[in-house]
């Protein structure tokens, strides 16, 4: 009933250069020695044979992400365009421009020059610019009435002993327009027993079904099902977990139990072979590393690729997914605010299954102070929200702390967690850093508060890798004995590639702010890392 083409060998060329390379997709040309300078548009081309057999059902290409835009052709067709958002998945029905029982030219236009108009914003952003088809590419044919997409939104009204009851929401469309009659089922993703069964003679847009006795999903026990909605001509299945997470004053609660987020950030395009198209692979080694150490929170600055979420679902890592908005524009126009709300609309229509997506963020370091950065947090956290009630809505501050404005309104105190960059005595001076640290956490008093950044960055700031434990083990007894402090996150867990970082050039230009270094080995600071979150005891 479906069928999927996985598009990886390409012919690559930039165009006046000359340059010609066949590659495998994922695939960046900014750790290719020979055009790792190159900023602006590169092409893809490959020829792929559809089956006669295929005649009559639905024809759409996909790619996970495409950095930063893309134009694509279908045997010289224009087939559409995605612009403004470089990290999140896209697909463009093609069934009037595939040629069946033929070979099939697809051509990729991509183009990672700096611009205003997307998020990341010009130059502002603090990690590699890697251009390219820097995750999966496909083509997945469907029946003409196959469901689109379903999504899962779960009701918990008991949870006792690690057990829920409650109702599950199923949102769907298909591809006719119409409603179809079909059967739902969940099945537990461990042992295969259907737990839940039921049939709908007709569904338009939503159904839901009862469930009792589920095992809940949580970073120690990540528990999964698979939702599943037959028709009579198809079957959808996707895998998601059950799980509440929700704020009451000052605690985070996850399942009806309070959590601390002890956490760490890796920054993703680091490895200088790989860049931003990284095997799975070794994503999972860098993963590994933050759930050996203890970690039960990480947050990424920027969207990622489902097979990084499959991982956080089956091993009980929390995770923040961003908006890339970092520092500029710090006063978001009409532009700035369109372009956050279709990448929210993006990050959800695609990865709201993942149970271990907990928070969605809405920025990073804005000038939370200004009136017009308040009023962009404000219209984020209620729009996520509006289309996603599964989760908490989140902005990240640096200015929280700022001594000058200590008693200055903040934009992070409107999401459901104050989020707080601590830079104290680096980034920002300080001549008392506990003190200046409890004014600060008092700020954001009757609701839980999130260190989202703290550490040490080389070479603006000395002491190597001696002055990031110390920075380490010093926080981390500071944070434990602050109530409303109810998680941090180490950044970082490794050295990362940056377009504008401090040392290095070209694809190894990066900011050495991490407890491993580009290739994933481990520092000191790693094993201390380790030792101070198994023994917390918060």
């Amino acid at each position: 009933m479906r069928y999927n083409i996985p598009l990886n060998k390409w012919e690559f060329s930039i165009g006046e250069s000359g340059f010609k390379k066949s590659v495998t997709v994922p695939h960046t040309w900014n750790v290719d020695d020979e055009v790792m300078k190159h900023r602006g548009e590169a092409e893809y081309e490959t020829k792929v044979f559809i089956d006669e057999n295929l005649k009559g059902k639905r024809a759409l290409i996909s790619f996970n992400a495409v950095y930063h835009t893309a134009k694509v052709y279908i045997n010289g067709a224009f087939a559409g365009c995605h612009i403004r958002s470089g990290f999140t998945p896209f697909e463009f029905e093609i069934t009037d421009k595939v040629i069946f029982g033929a070979d099939n030219l697809i051509k990729v236009i991509a183009d990672n020059a700096h611009i205003a108009e997307m998020l990341p914003h010009g130059d502002d952003f603090d990690w590699a610019d890697d251009g390219g088809i820097i995750r999966k590419a496909e083509l997945k044919f469907t029946e003409p009435d196959a469901v689109k997409f379903l999504h899962v939104q779960e009701n918990i009204t008991k949870i006792k002993d690690g057990l829920c009851s409650g109702s599950v929401k199923i949102f769907t469309e298909f591809s006719d327009g119409k409603p179809h009659g079909g059967t739902l089922r969940i099945t537990d993703y461990s042992t295969g027993e259907t737990v839940t069964e039921k049939r709908f003679e007709s569904i338009d847009g939503e159904a839901s079904a009862d469930f009792a006795g589920l095992k809940l999903w949580s970073c120690y026990a990540p528990n999964l099902y698979l939702v599943s909605l037959q028709t009579d001509s198809d079957f959808c299945e996707i895998r998601t977990g059950f799980r509440k997470i929700e704020v009451k004053g000052e605690k985070i609660l996850l399942n009806d139990s309070e959590i601390y987020l002890k956490g760490c950030e890796w920054m993703p395009g680091s490895h200088p072979d790989y860049g931003m198209a990284e095997p799975l692979e070794h994503s999972i080694k860098c993963l590994k590393q933050l759930k050996n150490a203890g970690c039960v929170f990480t947050r990424f600055h920027w969207q990622q690729d489902d097979g990084i979420f499959d991982w956080c679902d089956e091993n009980g890592l929390l995770v923040q997914e961003e908006i890339p908005y970092w520092g500029y524009p710090k006063q978001a126009g009409t532009l700035q605010l369109e372009i956050a709300k279709q990448q929210a609309d993006e990050m959800v229509y695609f990865h709201k299954n993942h149970p271990s997506i907990v928070f969605w963020g809405v920025g990073n370091e804005l000038g939370a102070q200004t009136q017009e950065t308040i009023n962009y947090v404000k219209d984020m956290v209620s729009y996520f929200k509006s289309i996603d009630s599964r989760r908490l809505v989140n902005y990240v501050s640096n200015t929280l702390s700022r001594v000058e404005n200590i008693d200055k309104d903040d934009a992070t105190l409107y999401g459901d967690v104050a989020m707080w960059n601590d830079y104290l005595g680096l980034w920002e001076p300080s001549d008392d850093i506990e003190s200046h640290m409890l004014r600060t956490c008092k700020k954001a008093e009757g609701m839980p508060l999130v260190v989202s950044e703290f550490g040490l960055c080389e070479p603006h700031f000395k002491g190597g890798d001696a002055e990031r434990a110390r920075i380490l083990e010093e926080r981390l007894k500071m944070y434990a004995e602050i109530p409303n402090v109810q998680g941090y996150v180490w950044f970082s867990l490794n050295d990362y590639r940056t377009h504008c970082g401090e040392a290095g050039e070209d694809k190894m230009r990066r900011r050495v702010h991490g407890s491993t270094d580009l290739y994933a080995n481990e520092k000191p600071s790693y094993r201390l890392l380790c030792n101070l979150q198994k023994n917390l005891k918060k």
